[in-house]
């Protein structure tokens, strides 16, 4: 028996998510199709071409920004 582990852990829910990921199978860059700067973006890593995939990730959260007073 281990001690001293959380088997209370809950995981994130994850959802199928439209991604860009290098066409270059030795380049691990990826990035959110929400978050692509380009219709067709280049690889921020290598600069190579992107195809359209899908990731299953956690749901983003955006944060509300505060007011300045």
């Amino acid at each position: 028996m281990l001690i001293g582990l959380d088997t209370d852990v809950s995981k994130p829910d994850l959802s199928p998510v439209p991604i860009w990921r290098c066409k270059d199978k030795e380049c691990k860059a990826w990035m959110r199709e929400e978050l692509a700067t380009s219709p067709s973006p280049e690889c921020p890593l290598c600069k190579g071409g992107m195809v359209k995939s899908i990731k299953h990730l956690p749901k983003l959260v955006n944060k509300k920004s505060r007011k300045k007073s």
